[in-house]
């Protein structure tokens, strides 16, 4: 009768498990997990998900620039958007900031360039930028927030391109040169 018993012990439990093993593959499947809530920025009509990754709507964002000018990325819908993560410390970060101004300046129209000073202040950035003759926007951004939200770390430089339908195209940490900087920029345009 023992015997009985724990091998309706042993079928209940594997059943169990079955079940369970189920579930966490049925749940992990693209397009079938619960949706806990709702993103804070809904996806427009085209289905396109929020995130940081290629392929994903951008996260909406505002900032002030160091000179006080207020950014908000919705507002460059329908132009490509070239962000760049930096920091004054940052001797690669600084020797690239040259080729985002040449693309600014070479697609004024098509082009929105905002380059994001991180977190990690340990300098004026302001007196940084006012010994140079940079005419980009300049944001820093004291919470971090938008940074994590664009997928951001204290691996800088890092750019990030954004298609005119505010898809991201590229993202990656490392230095640019002027011509793949110009690929980019070309790309997300759609030329």
């Amino acid at each position: 009768m023992k015997n009985k018993y724990r091998k309706l012990e042993l079928a209940a439990w594997t059943l169990a498990f079955a079940v369970l093993a189920l579930t966490l593959v049925f749940v992990n499947l693209p397009g079938t997990a619960p949706t806990s809530a709702p993103d804070p920025q809904p996806a427009e009509d085209d289905g396109i998900p929020v995130g940081s990754q290629v392929g994903q709507r951008a996260p909406d964002f505002a900032l002030s620039t160091v000179y006080g000018e207020n950014w908000q990325l919705s507002a460059m819908r329908g132009r490509a958007v070239i962000i760049n993560l930096w920091a004054t410390w940052c001797n690669p970060c600084v020797k690239e900031l040259p080729y985002f101004q040449t693309v600014a300046e070479k697609y004024p129209d098509d082009v929105a360039v905002l380059a994001i000073h991180s977190d990690l202040v340990t300098d004026d950035v302001k007196a940084f930028l006012d010994k140079r003759d940079f005419t980009l926007p300049f944001a820093v951004d004291e919470s971090g927030e938008v940074i994590t939200s664009l997928g951001g770390s204290v691996m800088l430089p890092q750019t990030i391109v954004i298609d005119r339908r505010g898809v991201i195209t590229y993202n990656q940490a490392g230095s640019v040169d002027l011509e793949k900087l110009t690929l980019l920029a070309e790309a997300a345009m759609g030329e």
